[in-house]
């Protein structure tokens, strides 16, 4: 007779826990794939931030090799180099791309 008592009060306490156990599994579930979700955003979020940074490095040099090229071409040549029309062509596009990928 004892042993029924047990059983029943160990059935309910059973039913109780693992209605418990499973809200606090899917509660689980849901903070997991929150926190998927962030780290999905941080890592896209860094990613473009490193790839703008290479982009104003490649445009820093950019600046430098035209720099170069004015001081070693005369003044009255500036307009119709082919170099420095390039030059400036590159620098304006990585501009352009460092404009799109902060959007």
């Amino acid at each position: 007779m004892e042993m029924k008592g047990l059983n029943k009060k160990m059935e309910r306490l059973w039913r109780i826990a693992r209605r418990d156990l499973e809200r606090i599994s899917q509660e689980t579930f849901r903070l997991a794939r929150k926190g998927e979700l962030y780290i999905k955003e941080i890592s896209k979020r860094g990613e473009r931030n490193l790839e703008v940074m290479g982009l104003a490095l490649q445009r820093e040099k950019l600046y430098y090799e035209l720099g170069k090229t004015l001081v070693y071409t005369s003044k009255n040549k500036w307009i119709s180099s082919k170099r420095i029309k390039d030059l400036l062509i590159k620098i304006r596009d990585i501009s352009r791309k460092i404009k799109k990928i902060k959007k």
